[in-house]
């Protein structure tokens, strides 16, 4: 099966590398100097602690013609992804799947399925309508990984150690597929875990409760998690962004075992995580924050729910992020 990653950031280096590994025809599609550092050093990574690998991965350049991949894995960040989407379909072959691995939820979310909002267009994450125009609906298969890969170097990056890590792919119609089976045999290959769900929504949820409150949380602060859980008034502000979440999920009737409490308790001591958007925020990258907050927000006005908290902390994201882009870099922690 001929497969592509379209995307050299760390879940796409990472993924490309255990593809690669498990000697299936994959290559990487980076660009500049990250496609030369790919070119020349490989993949290098592992646990803290445990095996390290160095794995030579097949790259090609955006300016390279090849096509006709069956599958191809989309790792971009979410607002990258209008930009690409003519090339990337291009690249596809007929009957191919684009497995779409990104944080928050897709601009897709209302569509292929029955609702009352069925084919409403989501503009916080498909402004000009290109995505809905330019990627067909039938070629996609929605993803949600969890797995945390931090970047340490050019091309070396850390694999935190976590109780449980997978790939949760489903159809934008909630239909179970022969090709669902096809991908989760293919990545189940490499020794991850691969569910495949029914309700691919209800998935990107789950992992979205997470990120609105730590990714958000610890790029204001520059700080890990647990840092938040210890300080008295953490707990505070932890219900009021998750249960605001809540109340729109809920609206839209995705019901979750997910709860303020028990995210806290999960948290507890942990002074080390450096959620993605905390990595962006420092390596000078634009944030993630369409998907992850500001759709949210453009929902619960959709349905009517009031999303103050929301509506604050993205106001505190958006002017980090304008700051740290126009001055050209990120928030960088000074050592004495």
């Amino acid at each position: 099966m001929k497969t592509l990653v379209y995307g050299a950031g760390a879940i796409g280096s990472w993924l490309t590398a255990e593809l690669t590994k498990a000697n299936h025809d994959v290559c990487l599609l980076a660009r500049g100097q990250n496609l030369r550092n790919l070119q020349a050093n490989g993949v290098k990574y592992g646990e803290i602690g445990g095996e390290q690998f160095t794995v030579p991965v097949r790259c090609i350049a955006p300016e390279s013609t090849e096509n006709n991949f069956d599958i191809i894995f989309v790792t971009l960040k979410s607002m990258q992804i209008a930009d690409a989407a003519q090339d990337i379909v291009a690249r596809l072959s007929p009957g191919g799947s684009l497995v779409m691995i990104q944080n928050g939820l897709p601009w897709w979310y209302f569509s292929g399925i029955d609702s009352a909002w069925n084919g409403r267009r989501l503009e916080t994450l498909d402004i000009d309508g290109s995505l809905t125009k330019n990627i067909p609906l039938e070629a996609i298969v929605g993803a949600v990984i969890f797995r945390p890969v931090i970047k340490v170097g050019p091309t070396e990056y850390v694999l935190p150690k976590v109780p449980k890590s997978w790939l949760s792919i489903g159809e934008v119609d909630n239909q179970i597929r022969p090709r669902l089976y096809e991908i989760e045999k293919l990545v189940a290959s490499t020794g991850f875990a691969v569910q495949v769900v029914e309700d691919i929504r209800k998935a990107k949820w789950q992992k979205l409760l997470r990120n609105i409150v730590w990714n958000t949380l610890c790029t204001i602060g520059q700080s890990a998690p647990g840092r938040f859980e210890a300080h008295p008034y953490g707990s505070e502000i932890v219900y009021l962004i998750m249960n605001e979440g809540l109340a729109v999920a809920h609206q839209l009737g995705i019901d979750l075992d997910i709860n303020p409490e028990n995210e806290l308790l999960s948290v507890k001591g942990d002074f080390r995580n450096t959620p993605s958007m905390l990595q962006d925020i420092r390596a000078g990258r634009p944030l993630e924050s369409a998907a992850i907050i500001k759709v949210v927000i453009e929902m619960g006005e959709i349905l009517n729910i009031a999303t103050p908290t929301l509506r604050m902390i993205s106001l505190l994201v958006d002017v980090l992020n304008q700051t740290a882009q126009e001055e050209g870099g990120g928030i960088q922690l000074v050592v004495p």
